[in-house]
This record gives structure tokens, sequence and C-alpha cells, in this order.
């Protein structure tokens, strides 16, 4: 999921390595003959058996049905960057021993590095902070939109109130423009679950393919040519100078909206994009 950065305030390390080295961590989830899921499910264990409702709620999903498919024996992963992130937030410190981040990243995909023959020294987890400072605006899953015969998901969006406020990623200091919301429903799953936080930038360059939020103008007497409490968060198709074609993943469904409907586009930033 896009916008989840653990921040850790652990002692740097040094280690040593040579040639091969996995980075992250390829093995953990394969090594020991167990699954993703049975070695999530053993964390849950360690931490008491913490129920899965206060995981997700730690992770920043909505409910339990955000975790449910990883907390589960025949879940064979690995896990994305973005959900072992959230897990390992949710999970750090708990039990006895106490977790460690690296517990659950170690679980994530990565693609081993060659290195050279030379000894390589790495560093451990940085002592710097975020500072919890990213604005996120309620959101609330809206009446569906109805375009040509097919039912779109709408989400209410009230910039208004800051329900809370999230670290920011180090990319993102500086930077005013800059929102969370979580998102409602499941018109974008895979791509994002119900319940996800997604950081969103408000004058970044978009792009076909980008995920985007689109702020729908009015069509009552409340339209002032600045203020939208409909989106739309789905994906850019293509955007002309009479319509944006938009693609939802359940139903799957690609539509268009007349340019006029549009008060404007902000685009909805990937962990690539929050970890350059």
């Amino acid at each position: 999921m896009i916008g989840h950065v653990l921040s850790v305030r652990d002692v740097r390390t040094s280690v040593k390595a040579v040639e091969t080295v996995p980075l992250i961590c390829e093995q953990a989830y394969m090594a020991n003959g167990k699954t993703t899921g049975e070695m999530l499910l053993a964390l849950k264990a360690r931490a008491g058996d913490l129920p899965l409702e206060e995981i997700a709620k730690a992770g920043g999903w909505k409910g339990k049905s955000g975790v449910q498919a990883y907390f589960n024996a025949a879940y064979e992963g690995p896990l994305s960057g973005a959900v072992a992130l959230k897990l390992a937030r949710a999970l750090q410190g708990k039990g006895q021993p106490p977790i460690q981040p690296e517990d659950v990243t170690s679980l994530a995909a990565v693609v081993p590095q060659a290195n050279a023959s030379a000894p390589v020294e790495y560093e451990g987890a940085s002592l710097y902070r975020m500072p919890r400072d990213l604005p996120v605006y309620g959101s609330a899953l809206g009446a569906e939109k109805v375009v040509d015969g097919e039912a779109i998901e709408l989400t209410t969006l009230n910039r208004a109130e800051v329900i809370e406020r999230r670290e920011r990623p180090p990319i993102l200091n500086g930077k005013p423009d800059v929102y969370g919301l979580y998102v409602q429903g499941s018109s974008m799953d895979p791509a994002f679950d119900d319940g996800d936080l997604l950081v969103v930038q408000k004058t970044s360059a978009i792009s076909v393919g980008d995920f985007v939020v689109v702020y729908l103008r009015p069509r009552d007497d409340s339209d002032d040519g600045q203020t939208a409490t409909s989106v739309l968060i789905k994906r850019l198709v293509r955007r002309t100078a009479q319509y944006v074609e938009l693609r939802q993943y359940q139903p799957d469904v690609i539509f268009r909206l007349p340019k006029d409907d549009v008060l404007r586009i902000d685009k909805a930033l990937r962990t690539a994009d929050l970890l350059q």
C-alpha cells in the first residue's frame, strides 16, 4: 500500500557482507519450511494472541478484513513492502522477546543483490524519527455514481476535518501540499484494500497509469469552483481537453468523465515515490 513508512529508533549497527547478500531477507519465509502465514500466526501468538482487530487498527487498516488474508497458514506470500511495513508497525514491541520490525519485514519480497568481493558495510536503522504532521482527512463511502450504466464507487472527503496526523516520509519534508486519506470500499482491490492509507500530493505531475484522486464538481448551488466533497480514487487511463478516462478494478470498468465535471486531480503517491 501506499504511504506507510515505519519509524524506528534503534541504535545503528554495522554488518560485514561479502559476495551475495539478500537485502532485507529473501529467505525467512522459505528457509524453515513455513509459509508466510504460519510465521505471521507465530508472531501473533508471541504477541499474546493479539486480536486481528487490534493488529489492523494499529497498522492503519479500518477492520480485520484488511489483514485476515495474511494471518492464514495457507498464505505463502511473500508480503508486499507496504503491507510488511504496516504489520511491522502494528506488532513492534509486542510479546516476549519483543517483536522487532525485521521480524516482519523479513517476510517481504526482495531481489538479492550481488556485491563485489570486497567487504561492504551496511548500517542498521537510523535514529531519525519522521515528524508526525501529515494531515489525514475524514473520508467515507459515498453513494455510487452511475456512468454509462456502470456503478462507480465514490468517496466522500471532508478536507475541513483532520481526523489524525501520521508520520511524514522524509521525501515530503517541507511540502505543504500533501495529505492522507483512507480508502473506502473495494473498487480498487487488489491495488488498495478497504482502509488503506493513501498519501496524496496536490501539485505533483500526473501521468497515464498513476493512481489519482479526482475531485468532482458539485452539480448544485454549492459549486463555487473550488470546493468538492465527492472524489473518485481510480487509475488514470487517458486525459484530453474534452474528458478524463479512468479505471476501477471491482467491477473492472474503464469510463469517461467530461472535463467540466472535474474540479481537479491529485496524485496518489506509490511506495516507490516515497522512497526515492
